[in-house]
């Protein structure tokens, strides 16, 4: 540990740590949150009662994320009828989308809500810690959250989140484990949404060079440049794919010097989507590591392009979302 530094501190929670709250009133009425905050001006809230997912992120001040206007709403809203995606959506810092669907509702073989059920499960055995490793300050959050079905499947994401006391990153470990006798085609994407002010008209996005961009609509000309926000305007769709071992996205507003980048291990996140929504009062900018492409759960089978977990076996992901401060790198 940093001896030097705790003889300056009485508590090392005045610069780095984790506080255990509940959300009182409005849709969100007694959700459980985590809210994280260091040395380096990183803030996030990890929600157990929402998949483990991310809302809220801002760094040194400045707001990274996007809400949607449903703000955070309690998983006990959850309704799969058809149309009821955008009634409910809490939008947020990352959103979990899967595992029974990703893309719109379908009812072929069942009912496949809009980006599935994953990411209204609360997580089992949530947990928060922070601690010394030899001279770093670990941040972490850990849980498990089930998706399961009678007669039909079990699969679990256990779920390590991370960051340190001097960290710009957040760091995210899935462990998806499939526990029935029979393999089991599942459906993931990471909805990693940011929102004003650092989505702004001067904003732009990287993808790596080599990277092949599939526009998925006829409004989808520039996936680069950004624009302020336009009354009426419908969303644009892009699948970036063809990433080495690493994949990563990032987002940039030099007007404040500051952006972030998702970075993400290929094995079985080989895409990232990009949803570029500029409508005004649902002004978005999200890049979505996933292993699906922009089409539901139904063609998604048709065509051959549905992942697999075998029985009895597990799967692992690795995802990184980091803040870029050109005022630190100087």
């Amino acid at each position: 540990m940093d001896s030097r530094l705790l003889k300056k501190l009485g508590n090392i929670d005045q610069i780095a740590g984790i506080r255990n709250a509940e959300i009182i009133g409005g849709r969100g009425e007694d959700i459980r949150i985590a809210e994280f905050y260091n040395a380096a001006g990183l803030r996030f809230t990890v929600v157990p009662d929402l998949g483990m997912d991310l809302f809220e992120l801002s760094y040194k001040g400045v707001n990274f994320s996007f809400q949607s206007k449903n703000g955070m709403t309690s998983p006990q809203a959850f309704n799969a009828m058809n149309g009821e995606f955008a009634e409910q959506w809490p939008g947020g810092m990352m959103v979990t989308c899967g595992l029974d669907n990703v893309g719109g509702h379908t009812s072929e073989g069942g009912i496949f809500p809009t980006h599935g059920r994953i990411g209204y499960v609360p997580a089992k055995h949530f947990g928060t810690e922070a601690y010394w490793d030899g001279d770093r300050y670990i941040l972490c959050a850990h849980g498990q959250i089930h998706q399961t079905k009678m007669y039909s499947r079990h699969l679990e994401i256990r779920r390590t989140i991370t960051t340190e006391m001097n960290s710009r990153t957040i760091r995210i470990h899935d462990i998806i484990t499939n526990y029935e006798a029979e393999d089991e085609p599942y459906m993931l994407l990471y909805h990693v949404n940011f929102g004003w002010p650092l989505l702004a008209a001067e904003t732009t996005v990287e993808v790596p060079d080599g990277v092949t961009t599939v526009p998925m609509n006829e409004l989808s000309t520039d996936h680069v440049h950004m624009m302020e926000p336009v009354d009426g305007r419908t969303e644009e769709l892009y699948l970036h794919t063809d990433f080495g071992k690493t994949g990563e996205g990032r987002i940039w507003n030099g007007a404040l010097g500051l952006g972030a980048y998702v970075r993400f291990n290929t094995d079985n996140l080989p895409n990232l989507m990009e949803w570029k929504n500029m409508k005004s009062h649902d002004y978005v900018l999200a890049l979505e590591p996933c292993n699906t492409f922009n089409i539901d759960r139904t063609e998604a089978s048709k065509q051959g392009k549905i992942a697999v977990i075998p029985a009895y076996s597990s799967i692992e992901n690795e995802l990184e979302i980091g803040i870029l401060d050109a005022a630190a790198e100087e």
